[in-house]
Formats: structure tokens, sequence, C-alpha cells
């Protein structure tokens, strides 16, 4: 179907000519084959062309019509199940597919978690039509930092994850933290305002699955919101004994 639909109007015209022609020709072998003689010689070849044109060249243009938006909406439904609708970035389930298909060629890497900071202020403040302005202007500055090989999505929310393929940490904090630089966007009344990320990092090696990757750096990104937000912290098995303890503290004191 995708062969055969056109995705421009020369691309129309071409397959509609061709396709006329292949009717006619059917129609002076069908002449040819099962008409007498006397038959053959009322008809000229031109008459044929001129029956395949009127008849055939409506119906066919349908053809070419209901395969483009065919097509068209196959291509629209796979967007939908692969992208993020608001940001064009990949959805979450897209983003694990492509990292783990990414390590074939770069088993080591670095992911990166990067979390809008006070996010949920700005929807309070200016409304959800802003906000969405302000992750659509934090995707486009991911874009914008993307290396070929590099694999950027949407979690969901103001959450958003960069794999970035066969670096080390020291170039990859090189990178997060030009991402933690604000980034500005305009409101609806045309206000100036920006956001920040907090990120966190974690070394994806050959023997650690996505999920404990994605923990750590998750734990990361959690040391970096409680340092002071706008900042990235590379994840060390020290934190997740801190972040244990912080919770256990919490715990003891609400029973108390």
């Amino acid at each position: 179907m995708r062969l055969l639909a056109p995705r421009s109007w020369l691309g129309f015209i071409v397959r509609l000519v061709l396709l006329i022609g292949f009717v006619a020709a059917e129609n002076i072998l069908f002449a040819r084959f099962f008409e007498s003689l006397e038959q053959r010689e009322m008809h000229s070849t031109s008459y044929y062309i001129s029956h395949a044109s009127l008849v055939g060249g409506p119906l066919i243009a349908i053809f070419l019509g209901v395969s483009v938006y065919q097509v068209r909406l196959q291509q629209k439904l796979w967007r939908l199940s692969r992208k993020d609708g608001l940001t064009g970035l990949n959805n979450r389930r897209t983003f694990f597919e492509l990292a783990q298909k990414a390590r074939t060629s770069h088993p080591t890497g670095v992911l990166l978690m990067l979390d809008a900071d006070r996010f949920k202020s700005i929807n309070d403040t200016y409304g959800h039509q802003v906000g969405d302005i302000c992750l659509k202007s934090i995707s486009y500055t991911l874009q914008r930092s993307l290396r070929k090989e590099d694999i950027v999505g949407r979690l969901g929310g103001e959450e958003f994850a960069f794999y970035l393929g066969g670096v080390s940490v020291e170039t990859a904090r090189v990178i997060g933290e030009r991402l933690t630089k604000p980034i500005s966007f305009k409101s609806d009344r045309d206000a100036s305002l920006s956001v920040t990320l907090s990120i966190g990092a974690a070394q994806w090696q050959h023997n650690i699955s996505i999920d404990a990757a994605f923990a750590r750096a998750d734990v990361a990104l959690y040391q970096a919101k409680k340092n002071g937000r706008a900042r990235l912290e590379v994840w060390d098995p020290q934190m997740l004994v801190d972040q244990q303890n912080a919770v256990a503290d919490k715990a003891s004191s609400a029973s108390m």
C-alpha cells in the first residue's frame, strides 16, 4: 500500500497515468483474445485508451486517494503509539525500547533523568496551557542537544530521560550541566518565563538492567532536588543509604 500511495501531486499523476495505461493494455488484450476480428476492427487503440481513461480513470483516482488516506492514517496511529502527543519526543515505552536497542552498539553509556523544577507552580500560577508551552520548550532544548546516537524521551508529566550511548560520566556531566541552565519560554500573555532542570545521572554498564539504571538515576535525581535544584548529580551508592536513612528518620518522627 505504501508503494502505491503517492507522496505528491506529481506522484499521483504518474501513478494515475501508469494505471490507466495498464487498464488500456488489459482492454486491448481482452479484445484480441475474446472479440472477433470484426469487433476488433470497429475499435482503434485510441478507443481502448479513452475507454480506460473515462471508465477506469475515476475509479483509479479514488483508489489512489483511499490509499493515501490509509497510509497517512497508519502513520498517524504509529506516531500516536510511539511518540508523546504534546512534545513529539519518544514516549516512555519507545524510549525503553530504543535505549535497549542502542545497547547493542554502545554497551555502556550514561542515563540521565531530568525533571522540571517547580513545574507545579508554573501550572498553578499561569495555567496548564503555559505549562504545555514550558514542556515544549524543554523538549526543543533536549532535541537540540542530541547527538545522532543519543535517545531522548518524555517519561510522563514533567519528567524526561536522556540516554548518552558510549560516553563517560565526565562527558555526560558536561552535557547534562548545560541542560541545567534556565530554559526560556513565553506565556500566552507574552511574558518571558524560564524553567530549570534537575538531573540525575547513572552509568549504564553492560551488567546492569535498564530498571536498575533507572532506579540509580532516580536516586541521583532526588539528590539533585534535595541539594537545591537546577543541578546534576551522579549516582553514588552512598546516596541510596542517605535516602533510606532520611525515609527512616521521617517515619520515626511521624510515629512520635
